[in-house]
């Protein structure tokens, strides 16, 4: 019987007592006993004979019906429709007009979708066929399908529109039908899997766990790998800058390009920069034709910072002829122009782990910009080298390490002299071939060395390390009490906690023995020993300092990365003269100036001396404007040197600003940042078939075109029907008082009449 998709099957089931042979031996006994016990012929006519008869033969076929025990069982079975998932792609990358005719990729794929319902119109009205349709993109939603147009709408941009989360996506469909069972899963995308965690899970895994139950996957890409879209595609990967620039100070601008499909055509590449109106203007361009399809190159522009303050950074890329994508086409950033900047060159002849650590020191801090020169000691035979661009360059100070007098030339060391004399300065660093190891004492810069000249002790390359020049270690460094307080070993508060300071510093691996000193020398620090450590002269206009020890960068290995570099900074600044400046500086460090939407971003603030010591009892507050000028205030954390903050909420591309104030006396400084949406649908926006191969080779589907998709959909609606068994009814007929109504009946009847009839 068939009734609306319900099947239902009703048979009668035996449960003997016993067994066949035994009930058939039942039978046979009664009839002999039926024969042999019949009533008496001679007092009973032929028809009450037979009435009793028939009486006990039916109390016996009762008793037989309850001795075979039956019953009535009733199977239904209910017809579940042919069920479909489709899992449409409503990303942003669908918006890309790469498809036949124009149209973009959600534009075709509606219509493709519309055509193929149609062709099952039939199966869906009567619901022998079920579609669910489901949109994705960074989140799945279940639509609802209009059963009479087939229409699944325009497209709509989305929050969760930037990202495409297609194994997510698979999951939570999935697990919404539960166990449903499905006859196939219809993947209408791009393929492109763009999500950032939890949401990027991989869908050759969740389309593995459909094969497993049998399900076939088709799917249907939309958009075109090497089409519109990314034949004519350019698109800015980085720009980096220099977060301070110094006013006049010529820097480099680095920008990296993406180009592709452009080999025929030639692409502009142009540089804006802020001005002091707070208009972008044009300063540089570049021309760039590439030789492949797909290729990226390097971009490089100079840029002189004519005027102060912060100055808005900005690589775009004209617009090509047949481009889609144009918002991967520019990036900003913000860098500071300052005055003042003490620009300082180091000359270096070893790569040595002490210089590496004193660049670092020097490079952290905003107002000191550090050129450094690596003067290779093994290649000599191209000694002496030219110092003549570099020397043209206002450099205030001078320093040198590990570097032997012949590997500059004559005229270039005379010229340093003249400047230190006009009122630059000069710092000597310890090392195997410096001081007068490194002949330096008979040069011109002889003149200011603050010890006699001692040509005996020259160390040559090609000879042993001559240990007479040399102390070994461990070597420890004790301020001179008549210089203790000269701003370069000033590492406390007061005097007392800098001493403290001094002695707890870790021990140094050793130093140079300088020659004897000159009576207009000034020992700042020594060792127990009394052997001159830090000697510091006057020379014409400028200062002199000499540091025979070169393995301070243990203090920062050593848990006194503060102390190390405050220490050098304040070497710095004192050759500098800048070390009796009187005054408090309030300044702000972003640790980043371009950030994605939703990152948060770390800032340093603090109030500070010259020489890198905090105020003390100083407190800031903070503040951040987004780019329609709505503040917030942000909390900040006090540290031992500095103040923190976290930015945190930043939802809204474009330009923020940070502010943090001081008290009365203190003012305030500021700093923008740039916040930007990763575009992750459209920076690669090319169809990946690939992955889409790889998700449906685990099913029993395949990788169809979008206009097979109509053939899918009819071939899925003839599938077999799917049955599942929604109930098992069954009924005893043998154990109710109707059949002992009936047995009893059959029984006291037959003895009535023979009663009756005077037979008991």
């Amino acid at each position: 019987m068939i009734m609306n998709g319900l099947f239902i099957t009703t048979s009668i089931h035996f449960d003997p007592t016993g067994t066949w042979l035994g009930i058939t031996s039942l039978i046979v006994a009664f009839a002999c006993l039926l024969f042999i016990l019949a009533p008496d012929r001679s007092r009973l006519s032929r028809g009450r004979r037979l009435v009793l008869i028939l009486l006990r033969t039916s109390a016996f076929l009762v008793l037989l019906f309850c001795l075979m025990k039956p019953s009535l069982v009733s199977t239904r079975r209910l017809q579940q429709p042919t069920s479909v998932l489709v899992l449409a792609d409503s990303s942003e990358s669908m918006n890309v007009a790469d498809s036949p005719n124009g149209k973009t990729r959600w534009e075709y794929l509606r219509a493709t979708l519309r055509s193929a319902m149609e062709s099952t119109k039939k199966e869906i009205v009567n619901e022998s066929m079920l579609v669910r349709t489901w949109f994705f993109d960074r989140e799945a939603r279940e639509a609802a399908l209009d059963t009479q147009t087939f229409d699944i709408g325009e497209w709509k941009r989305l929050p969760s529109s930037e990202e495409t989360a297609i194994g997510s996506a698979m999951e939570s469909a999935i697990r919404a039908i539960g166990e449903q069972p499905l006859s196939a899963v219809v993947l209408l995308s791009d393929g492109g899997q763009h999500a950032y965690p939890p949401n990027d899970l991989p869908p050759q895994a969740e389309s593995r766990r459909l094969g497993e139950r049998g399900v076939p996957l088709w799917a249907i890409t939309y958009g075109q790998s090497r089409g519109a879209a990314q034949a004519r595609d350019a698109s800015v990967v980085s720009l980096t800058t220099p977060d301070k620039v110094f006013l006049g100070n010529t820097v480099e601008v680095i920008g990296r390009v993406r180009l592709e499909g452009l080999s025929d055509r030639e692409v502009t590449v142009r540089l804006l920069v802020e001005q002091a109106d707070g208009e972008l203007a044009e300063v540089a361009r570049r021309v760039i034709k590439p030789t492949k399809s797909t290729t990226e190159e390097s971009v490089r522009f100079d840029w002189a910072a004519d005027s102060l303050g912060e100055r808005k950074i900005v690589l775009a890329i004209d617009s090509v002829a047949g481009e889609i994508v144009l918002t991967n086409n520019i990036v900003s950033t913000f860098v500071e122009v300052i005055d003042g900047g003490l620009r300082v060159l180091y000359l270096e002849g070893s790569p040595r782990v002490e210089q590496r650590f004193l660049r670092r020191a020097l490079s952290s801090s905003p107002d000191i910009q550090i050129d450094f020169q690596w003067i290779d000691s093994v290649h000599r035979s191209r000694w002496p080298i030219s110092l003549e661009q570099e020397l043209s360059r206002d450099y205030k100070v001078f320093l040198i390490g590990d570097l032997d007098v012949d590997a500059i030339r004559p005229k270039d060391i005379e010229k340093i002299r003249l400047l230190v004399e006009n009122g630059a300065s000069i710092g000597f660093l310890g090392g195997l071939h410096s001081f007068e190891a490194g002949g330096w004492g008979s040069s011109s810069l002889g003149r200011l060395l603050p010890y006699a000249r001692d040509p005996l002790s020259r160390q040559r390359f090609d000879e042993p390390i001559r240990k007479d020049l040399h102390v070994r270690g461990p070597i420890t460094i004790i301020p001179d009490e008549q210089f203790g307080g000269v701003s370069i070993l000033r590492l406390g508060q007061t005097r007392d906690d800098s001493d403290e300071v001094w002695q707890g510093l870790p021990a140094l691996d050793g130093a140079n023995r300088l020659p004897r000193l000159l009576p207009v020398a000034k020992t700042l620090a020594a060792t127990e020993a009394g052997l001159p450590l830090l000697v510091a002269r006057e020379y014409g206009l400028g200062r002199v300092l000499v540091f025979a020890v070169d393995s301070t960068w243990r203090w920062a290995m050593q848990g006194a990365a503060g102390s190390y570099k405050r220490f050098w900074r304040q070497f710095v600044l004192w050759l500098a003269r800048r070390d009796d400046f009187d005054g408090e500086r309030l300044w702000l460090k972003l640790a980043r100036r371009r950030i994605s939407v939703g990152s948060p971003l770390v800032f340093d603030a603090g109030l500070t001396l010259p020489d890198g010591t905090l105020v003390q009892g100083s407190s800031l507050a903070a503040t951040v404007i987004d780019p329609v000028g709505n503040s917030r205030y942000v909390r900040l954390s006090k540290n031992s040197e500095s103040f923190s903050g976290t930015i945190a909420g930043c939802t809204e591309p474009g330009d923020w600003r940070v502010v943090v104030k001081a008290d009365d006396q203190g003012g305030e400084t500021a700093a923008r940042f740039v916040v930007y949406r990763q575009d992750l649908e459209l920076a690669n926006p090319r169809a990946n078939t690939l992955l889409m191969q790889q998700i449906a080779s685990a099913t029993d589907g395949g990788v169809r075109l979008p206009e097979e998709l109509p053939g899918i959909f009819k071939e899925i609606g003839q599938t077999p029907p799917v049955f599942t068994t929604s109930e098992d009814w069954s009924a005893s007929l043998w154990d109710n008082w109707i059949i002992i109504l009936m047995f009893a009946g059959c029984l006291c009847t037959e003895w009535f009449f023979r009663k009756r009839w005077g037979l008991v």
